[in-house]
């Protein structure tokens, strides 16, 4: 509840009115060079991460700023913009044109391979679907003791701030089906986020304690250190029941913003176990930005932590040593085989 209040409150705060100009800040000429200069200083001032992400900003406006002329192309000037933007190596950092597009984390991320039809079909015994086809389920073929859950993503269809979408309430007709089961595997590879209030209400299906796993400060000022209160993350009881069995969580690196917060979420719980690889490491909230020729670029404007002060940021969720598992092969996937193996031992 607290995030989605601080969620609403960031949406209204950065509305922004027909045409692209913003409720905060002046309108910018159209020229390159002065777009430039307007997305520059929108990120010095408004992005949380640059001593997260190790980029010295001063230095990144020397390094590109002569690159940028009013007589270059479109084409070019995306150019530039991704010289600005790649070393953030942020996903939740965009720029979209009508010449193209750039994100600051492509070509960052481990390719791990993984396919849910292949899973459904190799290791999975009369898979059903249900949520809107977002939530996949069944029993494992070599034991039907072990139940398999399988959560595309955090969101489906409009979302606007309504941080619940009615979807996510089925997961209760998965765990009604795996209920009798000795163990889950509750898989969210490839799940590139969605809504906090999705991530809530599943979440609180697998609670055996309530706890605070996270902190999140949002920038508030112009300066580097400028953050309003620090608001906490909590994953907490709800339902009729919860899924209190041994709960193995499949990740790999393309498991994403909130599909990393649900992994915070679950891997704080005693009875959960993280399996497969590291998730991708960007958790910030990201705002949607208008250059005066009508080009979208997105800001990071949070930083979130443990309960301890250290960022998962960059480096995401990792699993122990002994369950971090790179899929590398399309003919075995050896983070499920993990566990499968695991649940063998309850």
């Amino acid at each position: 509840m607290k995030k989605f209040c601080l969620l609403i409150l960031l949406m209204t705060s950065f509305l922004t009115f027909q045409g692209c100009s913003f409720l905060f800040g002046e309108d910018e000429s159209e020229d390159y060079v002065s777009m430039f200069n307007f997305l520059w200083k929108d990120f010095d001032e408004t992005y949380a991460l640059f001593d997260v992400r190790g980029v010295d900003w001063n230095v990144q406006y020397a390094k590109v700023r002569p690159l940028v002329t009013n007589n270059m192309t479109d084409l070019e000037f995306l150019a530039a913009l991704k010289a600005l933007l790649y070393p953030l190596k942020d996903s939740h950092v965009y720029v979209k044109s009508t010449v193209g597009s750039l994100n600051s984390g492509e070509g960052n991320a481990e390719l791990d391979v993984f396919s849910l039809e292949k899973v459904c079909e190799s290791y999975v015994a009369s898979p059903l679907k249900c949520g809107n086809n977002i939530i996949t389920f069944g029993r494992i073929k070599s034991d039907d003791k072990i139940g398999y859950i399988h959560i595309a993503s955090f969101s489906n269809g409009l979302t606007g701030i309504n941080q619940k979408q009615d979807w996510a309430s089925d997961i209760d007709i998965a765990l009604a089906a795996l209920q009798d089961t000795k163990c889950l595997i509750l898989d969210v590879r490839g799940n590139r986020g969605g809504l906090t209030g999705n991530v809530t209400r599943i979440s609180g299906r697998f609670c055996m304690v309530n706890k605070t796993y996270a902190l999140s400060r949002t920038k508030n000022g112009s300066g580097r250190n400028d953050f309003g209160k620090a608001v906490e993350l909590e994953i907490r009881k709800n339902g009729k029941w919860q899924y209190t069995k041994p709960v193995f969580l499949l990740t790999n690196a393309q498991t994403m913003s909130a599909g990393e917060e649900f992994t915070m979420a679950l891997a704080s719980q005693p009875h959960v176990t993280q399996i497969g690889n590291h998730t991708c490491g960007v958790f910030s909230l990201a705002l949607e930005r208008c250059m005066a020729n009508g080009w979208r670029y997105s800001v990071s404007v949070q930083k979130v932590t443990f309960p301890d002060g250290t960022t998962p940021e960059g480096k995401g969720i990792v699993p122990n040593s002994e369950n971090l598992i790179v899929n590398s092969s399309a003919d075995e996937d050896a983070q499920l085989l993990r566990a499968i193996e695991k649940c063998g031992e309850c």
